[in-house]
C-alpha cells in the first residue's frame, strides 16, 4: 500500500491554495464588442459604457472562442514596469501600451535570439502612466496578469529558469546515461525509457515556450500550439509502452494491458496521423479528445500496475511510486489553470520537479530490475553448473573451473593437483539396497569429502559414483595426505547408511599438474591412478607422480 499512500499525500499537498501576490493592477474592465487593436485611437476614444468591470483584477477571461479585449488601469509608479501575461499557452496577445499605444503581439512561439526573460509569461513593458489595452485571441483558459517592477520580475523569472534548468539537467543527465546502457545492452526497455524522458523533458520545454528561445528547437515553434500537441501525444504513447515493458504487465494483467494499448497507444498514434494530415482542416477536436483519452489511460494504467503490485510484480511498484505523484500534479495543475486560478509554488514547479523524481525513482528500478535478472542468470546458472542429487558440480561445472585451475596454476607458477574419487562396490550396493540407498551414499560421501577439505578447494561429480577433485596451490605429496584423510573418513563413517550396512569404501588416484598439462590429460591421469587402485584392492590411494609411476597408500 506504500504507493497509495504517497499518491494520497501528494494529493493534498496539490489541493489549491491561493497565494497572497500582489498584481500592480488596480481595475480590468472588458471590452463589450472585441476589436482589433490595430487602431488604438479607436479605444481610447471608446465611452466607459464601452467596457464592462471584471469582478477579478488578475485575470482575463476569454470568451468560448478564446478571444477578448480588455482595458487595464495600473497602479500608478515611478518606477520602471512589466505587464505580465501568464502561461499564455496557445494564446496569442496583442497589447497597446502609453505613451504611443504602438500594438506589440506575442506568443510563446516568436523566435527570439537573445530573450531577456524566460516563456514563463509573456513580458511587455511599461513606461508611461495610462491605460494598457490587451487583446487576446486563442486561449484555452483565463489568463493570469500582472504588473511588476522590472528588479521584481528578474528576481521571480531568475528562481524560475534556475528551478526549471535544475529538473531538466536531471532528466537529461539520467536520460542520456540510460541511452548509454541501451547502446551496451540492446535491451528496449532502456530506449523507451530514455525517449519517454527525453519527450517529458521536451514537453516541459514547450509548454512553457523555453524550447523556442533555444537555437537547436526554435524551428518548433513554426507548428504553433499543434507541435505542443504532438509531442505530449508522442511522450504519452511511449511512456505506456515503457511502462508495460518495464512492469512486466502483459503476463500478468494480459486484458488491462490490451485495454491501455488501445487507450494509450494505439488511439494516440491514430490522432497524430490525423493531426499531421490536411483532414480534417478544423484541428479544434485534438484537446478534448487527446485529454480524455489521457485521463483513461491514466486510470488503466494505476488499475493495472496496483494489481500486478499486489500479485508480486515489484517494478510495478516502483513505477506507482515514480507515475501517481507526477500524474497527480499534472491534472492538478490543468484543473487549476482551466478554472483561472493561480499557480502555487508547488503546481507551478511540480510538473518539472516530478519528472525528476520519477526519473530517479524509475532508474533505481532499472537498477533493481538489472540486479533481479542478475540473480535469475546466476541461479540458472548455479543449477546448470551443479548437480541436483548432491549438490556439487557437474561434469561440466568441475572441468570449466579444471580448466581455469590449470591456466591460474601456469600463470601463478604455482602447484595444482587433482584427485579422482571412485565409490568402490557401488553397483552392488544399489542392486542389493536400492537406488535410494544408492543416491544417499553418494550424499554421505560428498559430506564427508567436505569435512576434510578446505573451501577453496572444489569437489564435482564426473559421473554416476565418480568425482573430481580440485586442489589449487597444493603439491603432489600434501594432496595424497588429504586423500588419505578422506579415504579414511569414509570408510569410518560411511559403514552404514540409511541403516543399511554397506561398508562404503574409496579408491583415490591423485595427480599434480606438469608444465604441459591440460585438464583432459589430468583427468587422464588421475584416472589412471584411480584404475591402479582399484587393481590393487580398491579402498586404497594411488599417487601418480610425473613419471606415470604409481604410489600405493591404503
Amino acid at each position: 500500500m506504500k504507493p497509495v499512500w504517497i499518491a494520497a499525500c501528494w494529493l493534498l499537498l496539490c489541493l489549491p491554495c491561493l497565494p497572497a501576490w500582489a498584481d500592480g493592477i488596480v481595475r480590468v474592465e472588458r471590452l463589450a464588442q472585441p476589436q482589433p487593436l490595430t487602431s488604438p485611437e479607436r479605444l481610447r476614444d471608446l465611452p466607459d459604457s464601452a467596457f464592462t468591470a471584471e469582478p477579478d483584477a488578475r485575470q482575463l477571461r476569454s470568451a468560448r472562442d478564446g478571444r477578448g479585449a480588455w482595458r487595464l488601469r495600473p497602479e500608478s509608479s515611478e518606477e520602471s514596469r512589466v505587464l505580465l501575461v501568464y502561461h499564455p499557452f496557445s494564446a496569442q496577445v496583442t497589447v497597446a501600451a502609453p505613451p504611443d499605444y504602438l500594438p506589440r503581439t506575442a506568443t510563446i512561439f516568436d523566435a527570439d535570439p537573445s530573450p531577456a526573460h524566460s516563456r514563463r509569461a509573456l513580458a511587455f513593458p511599461l513606461t508611461a502612466a495610462g491605460p494598457v489595452y490587451v487583446s487576446v485571441q486563442g486561449a484555452r483558459y483565463p489568463l493570469q496578469v500582472a504588473v511588476r517592477t522590472s528588479a521584481d520580475y528578474a528576481v521571480e523569472d531568475h528562481a524560475h529558469v534556475r528551478v526549471l534548468w535544475l529538473s531538466m539537467g536531471v532528466l537529461i543527465a539520467v536520460s542520456l546515461v540510460v541511452l548509454l546502457f541501451w547502446t551496451q545492452l540492446r535491451e528496449r526497455v532502456y530506449l523507451l525509457f530514455s525517449a519517454s524522458m527525453l519527450l517529458q523533458l521536451l514537453y516541459v520545454l514547450c509548454a512553457y515556450g523555453d524550447a523556442y528561445t533555444l537555437p537547436a528547437l526554435a524551428w518548433l515553434g513554426r507548428f504553433g500550439v499543434a507541435g505542443i500537441w504532438f509531442v505530449a501525444t508522442s511522450s504519452t504513447i511511449v511512456t505506456v509502452l515503457f511502462l508495460i515493458e518495464f512492469a512486466d504487465l502483459r503476463p500478468r494483467a494480459p486484458w488491462l494491458t490490451r485495454a491501455l494499448l488501445v487507450v494509450g497507444a494505439w488511439l494516440p498514434l491514430l490522432m497524430l496521423a490525423l493531426l499531421v494530415s490536411p483532414w480534417p482542416a478544423n484541428k479544434a477536436w485534438f484537446p478534448p479528445l487527446g485529454n480524455g483519452l489521457l485521463m483513461l489511460a491514466n486510470l488503466l494504467a494505476v488499475i493495472a500496475l496496483f494489481l500486478v503490485w499486489l500479485r508480486g510484480g515489484r517494478h510495478a511498484g516502483f513505477v506507482l511510486i515514480a507515475w501517481v505523484p507526477l500524474v497527480t500534479v499534472s491534472t492538478a495543475r490543468a484543473m487549476q489553470l482551466s478554472a483561472g486560478v493561480p499557480l502555487t509554488p508547488l503546481l507551478e514547479y511540480g510538473l518539472p520537479m516530478m519528472q525528476a523524481f520519477a526519473a530517479v525513482v524509475l532508474v533505481l528500478g532499472l537498477a533493481d530490475r538489472m540486479l533481479t535478472f542478475r540473480r535469475e542468470r546466476d541461479v540458472a546458472q548455479l543449477h546448470a553448473e551443479h548437480d541436483a542429487l548432491t549438490g556439487v558440480l557437474n561434469r561440466a561445472g568441475i572441468i570449466n573451473r579444471l580448466d581455469r585451475a590449470v591456466a591460474d596454476a601456469r600463470r601463478k607458477r604455482q602447484p595444482l593437483s587433482v584427485l579422482f574419487l571412485d565409490l568402490d562396490h557401488f553397483k552392488a550396493i544399489n542392486d542389493r539396497y536400492g537406488h535410494p540407498v544408492g543416491d544417499a551414499c553418494l550424499c554421505a560421501v560428498t559430506e564427508s569429502i567436505h569435512s576434510e577439505t578446505m573451501p577453496a578447494y572444489q569437489l564435482g561429480r564426473i559421473g554416476g559414483e565418480e568425482f573430481l577433485l580440485l586442489l589449487p596451490g597444493i603439491g603432489r605429496l600434501a594432496a595424497r595426505d588429504t586423500a588419505e584423510q578422506i579415504r579414511r573418513k569414509v570408510e569410518r563413517r560411511c559403514g552404514e547408511v540409511k541403516g543399511m550396512p554397506v561398508a562404503l569404501t574409496l579408491s583415490i588416484g591423485v595427480v599434480e599438474s606438469g608444465p604441459d598439462d591440460s585438464a583432459a590429460s589430468l583427468i587422464q591421469r588421475a584416472d589412471a591412478a584411480m584404475y591402479t587402485a582399484k587393481h590393487e584392492g580398491r579402498n586404497r590411494v594411488v599417487l601418480l607422480d610425473t613419471q606415470l609411476t604409481p604410489t600405493a597408500l591404503g
